[in-house]
Formats: structure tokens, C-alpha cells, sequence
């Protein structure tokens, strides 16, 4: 029997499999999702096509928590020399990037249109906004340490990446035997 994944369902089914602040979590990284947090953030908005996730843990850097809701879903990474909560990554289903400059042309995300908010320093902050099909995910830096903030900027780059909802559908199907619903999936209840 096939079976739904929605609202009151994800939070019993999956909620039990999350937890915050372990060092090396393997909650948002790209190599694992076929886990309770991916399936979480999917359904947290799911009209978003692709999703946010870590590919690698540069020298220093940790999985910090995560906060998932309906409509938002965010993740945060903590840094030896950058600090506490330096970057955090978070998904949601529109974003404003009025007074942003479009950087698409440097990112190597295809499909997904890029703007940067003007960076200020000491203490550095920036926010990158990547905006796709049903979603935005927003990178909002947040370093004590301007002075090797590029450095750090660029090592929270390579970190993050996406990976496409229709990845974790498939696996929630074929790992869990439930079906998500929204983008690239058969469309949730009530939604026509």
C-alpha cells in the first residue's frame, strides 16, 4: 500500500531520526539523503526543485543545527576561525533580491539565477541568494574574522551545494516506501 508523507505524518514518521548539533552530521550532507532531515526540508517547501545540502566538511568547519518548519527549512555550519553559526543556509519558497547584484554569470549552479547582497566588513557579512524553480535558498555569512573572510567565504562555497528533489522522492519511495508530494512528485492533498 502506498502511502502519503505530509504534515502530521513527517513529524511522527521522521522526526525521531533528527538531531541537532552533532559535529559531523550527516543530516544535510549530499551524500546521505536518504534520511529523515532531507525528506524533512523537501517537504518543508515542497515546490522546491532542488534543495540544499553540504558536500564536504573543508579543515575546521562543523554541522552546526537546523531548524525545520513548514515553508522554511534552515541549517547552519560552524567554523574553527569563522565562529559560531557563520553560515547559515536556508530554503524557503520566494525571496526578495531587490537592491542584490545578479552574479549568475560566476556561479556554477545551471538553471538557478544568483544575486549577492553588498558585502560589509567587521564583522563581514554577505548573503548570496540562489533562486530556481519553487525555491530560494539564501547563504548568509556571518564571520567575526574579516581579515580571512574571503578565504572562509570561498571554503563555505565549496561546501554547499544542491541536490535535486526528485532524488529524495525516489528514495523515500524506494527506502521508506513513502511517496512525497509537491515538485516532481505526485502533487500533495488539496492541491489540484
Amino acid at each position: 500500500m502506498r502511502r502519503r508523507l505530509t504534515g502530521m505524518a513527517i513529524a511522527s514518521v521522521l522526526l525521531a531520526g533528527c538531531s541537532v548539533g552533532t559535529v559531523r552530521s550527516q543530516e544535510a550532507t549530499c551524500d546521505a539523503p536518504s534520511g529523515a532531515f532531507p525528506v524533512l526540508v523537501a517537504q518543508a517547501v515542497p515546490s522546491a526543485v532542488l534543495l540544499p545540502c553540504i558536500r564536504v566538511f573543508p579543515a575546521g568547519w562543523s554541522y552546526g543545527g537546523s531548524d525545520v518548519r513548514s515553508g522554511r527549512s534552515r541549517f547552519w555550519l560552524d567554523s574553527d576561525r569563522a565562529g559560531i553559526h557563520a553560515v547559515e543556509v536556508e530554503l524557503t519558497e520566494r525571496c526578495s533580491v531587490a537592491g542584490m547584484s545578479n552574479v549568475t554569470a560566476s556561479s556554477r549552479e545551471l538553471g538557478v539565477l544568483v544575486y549577492l547582497e553588498p558585502i560589509t566588513f567587521r564583522p563581514y557579512t554577505a548573503d548570496r541568494v540562489f533562486v530556481f524553480h519553487g525555491g530560494c535558498v539564501t547563504y548568509r555569512y556571518r564571520f567575526g574574522d574579516a581579515e580571512h573572510a574571503p578565504i572562509l567565504a570561498s571554503e563555505a562555497d565549496e561546501a554547499l551545494t544542491f541536490v535535486r528533489r526528485s532524488v529524495l522522492v525516489d528514495l523515500a519511495q524506494s527506502d521508506l516506501g513513502l511517496t512525497l508530494c509537491g515538485a516532481e512528485a505526485p502533487p500533495c492533498v488539496g492541491e489540484d
